[in-house]
């Protein structure tokens, strides 16, 4: 298991993550010692997994971003005044 000190972590985030989510365990070390470890997670084991298992939730058909509505929006709409509409609908 490689160690990296706590300041590479902090400079070098999306890398460090890159490096255990393909695999890597890493120790991280603060002023030379120990602290703590990042390893990567068992998708069999993890709480999503388990509630797919059992049935009680059902995976997202397209996981990917969503895309915009077409067209350009309509900036003249108030978004404040709207939900004070929808709200006065509700009393």
């Amino acid at each position: 298991m490689d160690s990296i000190p706590v300041r590479e972590l902090n400079q070098h985030t999306s890398a460090v993550l890159a490096r255990v989510a393909n695999g890597e365990s890493l120790e991280i070390t603060v002023s030379g010692r120990p602290a703590a470890r990042l390893v990567p997670i068992d998708d069999s084991t993890s709480i999503r997994a388990d509630l797919v298992r059992r049935g009680r939730l059902i995976p997202a058909s397209n996981p990917g971003p969503l895309t915009l509505p077409p067209g350009e929006p309509d900036l003249s709409i108030d978004s404040t005044e709207v939900v004070s509409d929808l709200r006065e609908e509700r009393l």
